[in-house]
């Protein structure tokens, strides 16, 4: 088919509204040319300028977030799918996504990179355009600096572009981790070898969940859903506490128990010594369940007593997190804040399936995807975790 032909009816089919048009070299800066649909000669920077494109970005790692792979996805299924639409197209048969691509990163966007493909005609057959294509994709995926994590099993191009598509509606971007990570067991085992004469001290942890500051105010829900809890609870906090106060002065703790509205131990946060850990233990001890469930007031009382105490602290939420109040501190978010006077905290959250061994610390509840948010808003996050 002549060129010019080829031409007029390639751009004609990329302008109607089925096609992604945008994820391809832009029509006003490319043309055929010896099988290959390019930028033309000296256009490369108009073509740059304000680049769409598949937006390539690695997937949130905690698993919270699933915006970001969602668009990697959707990007993906619709390139294969215009790419097919095109191969449908009478003198197109062979096309097939080109090595060359632009690739453009916003400044304001952090870890996003936008490819726009080109193409070329040379594989009519099914298998080979979905093995080329493939390439291609995996290609700009680690010019992007990101490798696929999932799926893990190699693409079979014998699947063909339906396979192409369903590879592309599965897959999960990370970054690419540095190269010197690979040092990193050499580098550990010089650290174990090094002689240290004060060698820092791991922070505590209650239920797994590191106390990163050295003042801490557990913040327990007493609703009636939480009694069976309350033995678990007394436990860990007779370990903890007992841990704190052996580890000599500048610790401080208190422990403030809410249902429908605030019970503090202490009008106070307090040093941590024996007189309070006895009292502490007394108060929990002395718990009982019922009421409704505020951790509100629970929060707004922690605010006034760490604002008082003017020391960076960390809140322990521990709730089953069934609160109409989560969602209005969300909303409410900086008003909740500024209650602490720009004092810093660090506001973790568990809810009781986490204070054993639970397997998967990711929340699995409406409930506890509020309180996730909650936790975020706090600097903080929701279950056990590694600081590093």
């Amino acid at each position: 088919m002549p060129r010019a032909e080829w031409n007029e009816r390639f751009r004609e089919r990329m302008r109607r509204s089925d096609m992604s048009a945008e994820l391809f070299l832009p029509a006003g800066n490319a043309e055929w040319k010896k099988g290959r649909w390019a930028i033309r000669r000296g256009e490369r920077v108009e073509a740059d300028t304000d680049i769409t494109g598949v937006r390539l970005r690695p997937a949130d790692p905690r698993g919270e977030d699933l915006a970001p792979e969602r668009q990697v996805q959707g990007d993906l299924v619709n390139l294969v799918g215009t790419l097919r639409k095109l191969r449908a197209v009478d003198g197109g048969e062979g096309v097939v996504l080109s090595r060359r691509f632009l690739t453009a990163r916003p400044a304001n966007e952090t870890h996003l990179t936008r490819v726009r493909f080109g193409l070329e005609d040379r594989a009519k057959d099914d298998v080979a355009a979905a093995r080329a294509s493939h390439r291609r994709i995996r290609k700009a995926i680690a010019r992007s600096r990101l490798v696929v994590q999932h799926p893990k099993e190699r693409f079979d191009p014998r699947t063909g572009l339906d396979g192409l598509e369903r590879w592309g509606a599965a897959v999960r971007l990370r970054r690419r981790r540095p190269w010197w990570l690979a040092l990193l067991p050499l580098l550990l085992l010089l650290l174990l070898l090094w002689p240290d004469d004060a060698p820092a001290a791991e922070p505590e942890r209650f239920f797994g969940v590191p106390i990163q500051t050295s003042s801490l105010v557990i913040l327990l829900d007493k609703s009636s859903s939480m009694a069976p809890h309350f033995a678990a609870v007394r436990a860990e906090a007779r370990r903890v506490l007992g841990r704190m106060a052996g580890a000599g002065e500048g610790r401080y703790c208190n422990v403030i128990a809410y249902d429908a509205g605030a019970k503090p131990a202490f009008d106070a946060i307090r040093p941590v010594d024996a007189d309070t850990t006895e009292k502490l233990h007394a108060f929990l001890d002395g718990l009982q369940a019922g009421g409704g469930t505020n951790l509100r007031a629970g929060v707004e009382a922690a605010a006034a007593q760490v604002a008082k105490l003017g020391k960076p602290t960390t809140l322990l939420i521990l709730t089953d997190a069934q609160d109409h109040s989560i969602q209005q501190m969300l909303a409410e978010k900086q008003d909740v804040l500024d209650r602490f006077q720009g004092v810093r905290i660090v506001g973790n959250a568990l809810t009781p399936r986490l204070f054993g061994d639970a397997k998967d610390a990711r929340p699995q509840t409406p409930h506890e995807r509020g309180l996730a948010s909650l936790s975020a808003a706090f600097h903080g996050r929701f279950g056990p975790y590694d600081p590093q």
